[in-house]
């Protein structure tokens, strides 16, 4: 195994945790997490994308963030004894092992290296997580239309002549559904960058985007204009899709 984290741990506790891990493999569609479910085990992913993200109802999600392998899951939960914090789904074929909770956890024990390791690594999923709570709470339509546009081109984005291709179906449908709007925001805010001349559609239907850094550059600046505090928080707390 070659993850980040069990690079600082003694060879013979990776050596004993290689020998309890378990194969996964699971297609693309398939859910790896569900949130409020619970955490028996830390996966360990060595090839392929997923999306975290929380459902908010059943019409209504929000993206988290897009990561590509090698990624850990089920740290924190697996030490703490919490359900899992976000759900977790493939958006492309899987591979990877997974490592059951008392095992993992009496190996971290006795291991100062992994303690170092495994610490690293839940800072730098703490750090995603303050954005990504950032972002729902005062981000608007339009500015979480960008930022999930982005991501998808930074993992699934093909150069072509008209500019980066993002190649993964990419609905009005599921952009509503994936940033928590309705569809006629979405809608609206399409519209609005095409008549920009930042994004159109490929002969296959995928979103293609002319000029990112100018989609960067509107997220960073807020072009679209943020809420209030207090009326992104309300719009957080009551987590509607209509």
């Amino acid at each position: 195994m070659s993850w980040r984290f069990l690079e600082t741990c003694h060879p013979l506790t990776q050596s004993r945790l290689e020998r309890a891990a378990l194969p996964l493999c699971l297609p693309a569609g398939a859910a790896l997490l569900t949130a409020e479910g619970a955490a028996e085990r830390v996966f360990l992913l060595s090839q392929g994308v997923v999306r975290v993200f929380h459902a908010l109802s059943e019409d209504s999600q929000f993206t988290v963030k897009l990561l590509r392998a090698p990624s850990v899951f089920g740290v924190l939960e697996v030490l703490h004894g919490l359900p899992w914090a976000a759900s977790v789904e493939a958006l492309t074929p899987l591979e990877g092992v997974c490592l059951p909770a008392s095992m993992f956890r009496m190996e971290l024990a006795g291991d100062h290296g992994l303690t170092l390791g495994v610490l690293s690594e839940l800072a730098s999923q703490f750090e995603g997580t303050i954005r990504a709570s950032r972002a729902l709470g005062f981000e608007g339509c339009e500015h979480r239309l960008f930022r999930v546009l982005l991501e998808y081109a930074e993992h699934f984005g093909r150069p072509c002549a008209e500019g980066l291709v993002i190649r993964y179906p990419l609905s009005r449908h599921r952009l509503a559904l994936e940033i928590g709007a309705a569809r006629r925001s979405v809608d609206r805010a399409l519209a609005a960058l095409a008549a920009d001349k930042l994004l159109s559609l490929s002969p296959k239907g995928w979103q293609v985007l002319h000029d990112p850094e100018r989609l960067r550059q509107r997220l960073r600046s807020g072009a679209t204009g943020r809420r209030r505090p207090s009326e992104g928080l309300a719009a957080a707390a009551s987590a509607t899709a209509a």
